[in-house]
């Protein structure tokens, strides 16, 4: 036996498709190259962390739109709530850090429950990942596009189209590879971040040198009479979207350059700084601005601190364009995480295997395209409008970090002795997001937010069927599965035959080679006068083979040929069944979708016939358009 590397890279460039993947997508990379492919720790805070610090552009929006219900003057009460959240935030990123070192390989909530906490757990972590990967690519997207028509509203009732172009160019640079992504989208983020830094600390210096300017002329007084609690309940669910995005370092691990877990840990760390300092900066300055938001979203909060501070000067572009650019790469953060926990799926056998199957550019390609489909439907379902999506966000993420907290606590405790002081952490990361998701879900419930119950239930049935799948079939294919079906002598080949060409010709020359002891033609004619000429074309050419026809007078193709394969089981009972198509290959990629559809009919209804065993052989054959 010879085992040997096949890297020929160049196989199959003479075909149109392969050419025009190596353009737009790169030519194939090695296996041993999935080394080199890795991310710095600046990169992977570009690749990972642009969805948790893009949601600093809504973020605090989505706060001070739930307030605006009460008055403008209850825009005080964002303060508190900030100081809250920016809590959470460094609670879980220190949480998340201890998962990062204890699970190396990445997969997140899922490794971390099926590990401590079971299955039906683990699946429900994973599903709420998948729901909430979807989400906030939609919603990066969306978000994204409003800064955008913020600045240019003429674009405004382009916004989906604008959308979905973004979406389809995001699967285009995550197809070409995580190194070329890495690089693409680090400059933006990294604007990104100073922009943002640069605003706040200048919107800070002009507070208190007394120079600030405000938006709106409206005062706020310290009451709350206006105010429920309920309201600042809503109010502090939606500030809770600046918290999407921390898990998907844990997630993804193995992207990282060597040592993994300790370039990883350093990311989450920095990226946790880096989202509550800007998180609380852009909060305070919309209160002490008098910031109201506008419903309908034509301007984003961003959008008027920033031309309170610099006018419609170039700087005021610039935020904008560094605003519009990282909502549109925090949809990038979903591309990196989702396929790699998809792989995970796949390895365990809860998705399709194809999601373990890394692509030509040493991706999954698979999940990468299943995640951009899926955010294009939502940002045309929803109209491309971010409120309308905002309450369905979120909520899968505070599901995630509970069962990812409690399976902390349990490795903890399994792990012996001397881990206190992680169990404690991973205790109240638990209580804390737990009593987050309960607040989140309850006061978006009737806005949205109980869709998500039955897509986590959907997701979980759904992953749990395709692992009864395997099962079944590994078991049916083991070597206890059953006795193997028996191999008979005798072999009866039917021709099925569209016409009598030179494809025919060569697809009996075919049959004879093989030495069948019957060989039987069948065709299917639409009328009598068709089968009449049909049978005497056939005995021009092949008078000593056997030809039966049969008149479909509905038209109908495989429902003959079905019935006629029962019959020939039966008439030899003791042979085994082959059945022979001929394929037409055109030399043209684009001409293949003219030819062989019927055949892939006709094959399709024969393999899902419980009553018909046959061996069926499409027989290919090349043709040239060339005179």
């Amino acid at each position: 036996m010879k085992i040997w590397p096949f890297t020929n890279k160049k196989e199959g460039d003479a075909m149109l498709l392969s050419r025009l993947r190596n353009f737009f997508i790169g030519k194939p990379l090695a296996t041993k190259n999935l080394i080199h492919e890795r991310l710095t720790n600046l990169q992977g805070l570009a690749i990972f962390g642009s969805d948790a610090l893009s949601s600093t552009a809504y973020a605090t929006e989505e706060i001070l739109l739930v307030l605006a219900f009460a008055g403008a003057a209850t825009s005080f009460i964002s303060i508190p709530i900030a100081i809250v959240i920016a809590a959470l935030i460094v609670l879980v990123a220190v949480s998340y850090r201890q998962a990062i070192f204890a699970y190396p390989q990445g997969g997140g909530v899922y490794n971390v429950a099926k590990e401590n906490l079971g299955e039906t757990p683990a699946l429900i972590g994973a599903a709420s990942l998948v729901v909430d990967y979807i989400l906030t690519a939609a919603v990066s997207v969306v978000a994204g596009v409003a800064a955008i028509t913020s600045a240019v509203p003429a674009l405004y009732p382009h916004r989906v189209l604008v959308g979905i172009i973004v979406i389809g160019l995001l699967t285009w640079a995550n197809l070409r590879g995580v190194k070329e992504s890495g690089k693409l989208f680090s400059v933006p983020t990294y604007i990104f971040i100073l922009t943002m830094l640069g605003t706040v600390a200048y919107g800070f210096w002009k507070y208190f040198s007394g120079t600030l300017p405000t938006v709106n002329p409206v005062h706020a007084t310290d009451t709350l009479s206006s105010l429920g609690m309920f309201l600042i309940l809503r109010a502090f669910a939606a500030g809770c979207t600046a918290m999407t995005g921390i898990e998907a370092v844990s997630n993804g691990v193995q992207a990282f350059k060597a040592p993994e877990s300790r370039n990883a840990a350093r990311t989450i760390v920095r990226m946790a700084v880096v989202l509550g300092s800007v998180f609380l900066g852009l909060t305070f300055l919309a209160h002490w601005m008098h910031v109201v938001p506008i419903a309908s979203g034509e301007e984003t909060v961003i959008s008027m601190i920033a031309r309170a501070l610099f006018g419609t000067t170039p700087l005021y572009f610039l935020v904008q364009a560094a605003t519009s650019v990282i909502l549109l790469l925090a949809a990038n953060t979903p591309f990196a995480g989702f396929p790699r926990v998809a792989s995970q799926l796949a390895k365990d056998g809860y998705f399709p295997r194809q999601f373990f199957n890394l692509g030509r550019r040493l991706v999954f390609a698979n999940g990468i395209m299943f995640l951009s489909l899926f955010s294009a439907a939502l940002v045309y379902l929803f109209d491309g409008s971010v409120h309308a999506l905002i309450p369905l966000y979120a909520v899968g993420v505070f599901l995630g970090f509970s069962i990812s907290q409690f399976g902390m606590i349990k490795h903890w405790q399994t792990a012996g002795a001397g881990n206190k002081k992680s169990i404690v952490i991973n205790m109240i990361g638990c209580i804390a997001t737990s009593v987050v998701l309960v607040v989140v879900f309850v006061s978006k419930f009737s806005h949205g937010a109980w869709v998500l119950v039955p897509a986590v239930i959907g997701f979980v049935l759904f992953m749990k069927s395709i692992k009864g799948h395997y099962t079944r079939v590994a078991y049916a294919l083991s070597l206890n599965g059953g006795p193997v079906p028996d191999v008979f002598p005798e072999k009866t080949a039917v021709f099925l035959i569209a016409d009598v060409n030179r494809a025919t010709l060569y697809g009996m020359k075919f049959i004879r080679s093989l030495k069948p002891a019957h060989i039987q033609a069948f065709h299917v004619s639409m009328s009598t006068e068709d089968a009449e000429a049909f049978r005497k074309r056939w005995q021009g050419f092949f008078p000593d083979i056997s030809l039966d026809i049969v008149v479909s007078e509905y038209r109908d193709l495989v429902g003959p040929i079905l019935a006629y394969l029962k019959q020939v089981n039966e008439r030899w009972k003791n042979d085994d069944l082959i059945v022979v198509m001929t394929e037409i290959v055109p030399d043209r990629i684009h001409h293949f979708f003219l030819h062989n559809q019927t055949a892939f009919r006709i094959r399709l209804a024969i393999e899902q016939d419980p009553d018909i065993n046959a061996e069926i052989f499409a027989i290919p054959v090349k043709i040239s358009e060339k005179i």
